[in-house]
């Protein structure tokens, strides 16, 4: 019996009783890990320690100034300068001064046309291999159904996306077997595209430079993948004592391999695929790097992170990337920032700019996600945000009973 035939058929088991707590602790997850980068690592310790509250409060006051909203927090009476006016917050004139230090326009502009163009290219991605898998259906309609699958996990926790992506395609006509295995495939490539940006990375800093770099790679990497768990999977004890079969397994580790042997078969495609998978990687880092430099203030004499250059910038994103590829939590929220920061750190970089530049870089991935999902719910035929999450609890619950039953 198919996993679609034990979530119709409506007789088996009940549903167990943590998938819905499974569902929730997912949001839950992502608030937690955003409470603990902006209440414990934010603040640079000039106090005792990260719990001292002048310092919290001195951090946590200058990273809203170099979001520049300082000056509309005072008009909405949030904080008050210098005591005077309302507000629960007092802050200084020099904090005001950093809040209003000049604005980077030009790479603020190059951020929102990378990130557009680097979704468009992984978009073209998946139009190359449905008509590679000889899956009939417009242009149109199979970019939109990129775009509604990359907008399905802004809402909700453990990545409905590319189920979404999927459900689209067949929702147009496509035959289910082909659409999933281009859908897989397009992940196959996203996760090879990030796994060659590090490997360059790493090699580029050498021995002596790239050893950290990679140790922290990967505790950080299997540390996602040790908190996380896909929807409808119960507590095995023997996970977590084989974290490098887990982590494997968490991958998809066997069924890489199968699809990347099947596409070297033809080696041109394959090269073909992977060097568009690498532009767009290299046009979201770009976008990354540009909307860093947007809020950085050359002019004023203040660049965030002014000491890390750009392949160092380039391996801590890339491993960010590869922390989101486990959605546990909605948009990878939580997950993406923290990994982020963390790898800042790696290369001597202070927490509270590498908060900064993580939030900014999660609201540019996510700000351009929800720009192209509304155009493709309006202008091609996508199925309810609802039912496809309706759809993906029902084939992650079948998946779970064909598992115990197994």
């Amino acid at each position: 019996m198919t996993g679609e035939q034990r979530t119709n058929g409506g007789g088996a088991a009940a549903a167990p009783p943590y998938l819905g707590l499974s569902v929730a602790w997912g949001y839950v997850f992502a608030l937690l890990l955003m409470a603990f980068v902006l209440t414990i690592l934010v603040p640079d310790a000039d106090g005792p320690s990260p719990w001292d509250p002048v310092a919290f409060r001195k951090g946590m006051v200058e990273m809203i100034a170099n979001f520049r909203i300082l000056d509309e927090l005072a008009d909405l009476s949030i904080v008050k300068v210098a005591d005077v006016g309302d507000g629960w917050l007092i802050v200084d004139l020099e904090q005001v001064g950093i809040s209003n230090r000049r604005f980077g326009y030009a790479p603020f502009y190059l951020a929102l046309l990378t990130m557009a163009l680097s979704q468009f290219c992984r978009a073209v991605r998946l139009r190359l291999l449905t008509h590679n898998a000889g899956i009939p259906s417009t242009v149109k309609g199979q970019l939109a159904a990129f775009f509604f699958g990359r907008g399905i996990n802004l809402f909700f926790p453990f990545g409905p996306g590319e189920f979404a992506t999927l459900h689209a395609l067949t929702e147009n006509g496509a035959a289910r077997a082909p659409a999933a295995a281009a859908v897989f495939t397009s992940r196959v490539f996203e996760i090879l595209a990030i796994v060659v940006s590090l490997a360059c990375g790493f090699i580029y800093l050498g021995w002596g430079g790239a050893v950290e770099a990679f140790v922290w790679t990967v505790v950080l990497t299997a540390g996602v993948v040790s908190l996380t768990r896909p929807l409808g999977r119960g507590g095995d004890a023997r996970i977590h004592a084989r974290f490098i079969i887990h982590l494997w397994e968490a991958y998809g580790g066997d069924q890489l391999t199968q699809a990347i042997s099947q596409l070297l078969r033809r080696p041109g495609f394959f090269l073909g695929t992977l060097a568009l998978s690498l532009v767009a990687l290299g046009l979201e880092i770009l976008a990354l790097w540009s909307i860093k430099q947007a809020f950085s203030s050359p002019m004023d004499d203040y660049v965030l992170m002014k000491d890390l250059t750009f392949v160092p910038f380039m391996i801590a994103a890339s491993v960010a990337m590869l922390a989101r590829v486990i959605p546990y939590t909605f948009a990878s929220f939580g997950i993406f920032e923290i990994v982020l920061v963390m790898m800042f750190r790696v290369f001597d970089e202070g927490f509270l700019s590498g908060t900064t530049t993580a939030v900014l870089c999660g609201l540019l991935i996510n700000g351009m996600t929800f720009a192209l999902f509304v155009p493709a719910m309006v202008l091609a035929r996508c199925p309810s945000i609802l039912e496809v999450w309706h759809l993906f609890f029902a084939h992650s619950l079948a998946r779970h009973r064909a598992t115990s039953a197994a």
